[in-house]
């Protein structure tokens, strides 16, 4: 009986003075809201980064968190840079790779002979597109030359290209000549593309290229000579694939897979 009056108190209290419950309790919420969202009490480290003493840290933390409240990060382009930098560094420090096995690095040496027993001779096609020449127009006129290599002879080579100091036609060039004429980067490059078709664009400090290798010789590696760098460079490849099937999984998260992005 005692419960059945205070309810009905409490309804009668309710229809009478409707109006004061209802800015009472918006403002109790208000309140409750503004406890929630107050920034906590800051507290210098004992020992501040960049050589900041603790009051210029705590300046800085402040300004920070009040950037982060006002919005002032987004849509700028260095702040997204930086956080993609460190996201990438992260997703890079997360990847653990085993060493590799015996077979495992002799499989590996055998895949890149050119790497790792060095290149004796290499034939080639080239068709030049200077950055001088083309300008800012250099990705559009390559994308546009592309198609028309594979019907194209010998004459139709030299008109395409630009003048380079290798010509559209190397034969039988060494791994110092291919580094004189392309730079150290692209020579790599050249020395694993494989023979047949052609290949590019490819980026040089000069300009772009499209390569088409003729005829490759290489020397037999000598496994147990490049064994430790072939070990670091299977173990670098295989975190890079760790990492690009990291972000793979993190591209799901937001609706994305390999046909989506096409």
């Amino acid at each position: 009986m005692r419960v059945q009056r205070f309810l009905d108190a409490l309804s009668a209290l309710q229809r009478r003075h409707a109006l004061l419950l209802f800015l009472g309790l918006g403002a109790l919420l208000f309140a409750v809201d503004g406890w929630r969202q107050r920034s906590p009490e800051l507290r210098a480290p004992a020992v501040a980064g960049g050589g900041q003493d603790a009051s210029q840290w705590l300046e800085d933390e402040v300004l920070y968190r009040e950037a982060l409240a006002r919005g002032l990060d987004d849509g700028d382009l260095i702040v997204r840079r930086r956080l993609v930098q460190k996201m990438r560094l992260l997703l890079e420090a997360g990847v653990d790779v085993a060493e590799p096995s015996e077979a495992e690095l002799r499989d590996w040496v055998a895949q890149h002979p050119a790497r790792y027993g060095g290149l004796a001779r290499l034939s080639m096609q080239q068709v030049f597109l200077s950055r001088g020449r083309h300008g800012e127009q250099l990705p559009a006129d390559a994308s546009a030359l592309a198609p028309r290599l594979a019907s194209a002879g010998a004459a139709d080579l030299a008109a395409l290209s630009d003048p380079h100091p290798g010509g559209t036609r190397l034969e039988g060039v060494d791994s110092a000549e291919l580094e004189r004429l392309f730079g150290g980067r692209l020579a790599q490059q050249l020395q694993e593309l494989p023979a047949g078709d052609w290949q590019g664009p490819l980026v040089s400090s000069l300009g772009l290229h499209f390569v088409r290798i003729l005829q490759r010789e290489t020397r037999a590696p000598d496994f147990a000579a490049v064994r430790e760098r072939a070990q670091r460079d299977w173990l670098l490849e295989q975190r890079r694939e760790q990492t690009r099937l990291a972000l793979e999984r993190l591209k799901t998260r937001y609706g994305l897979s390999g046909s989506a992005q096409q």
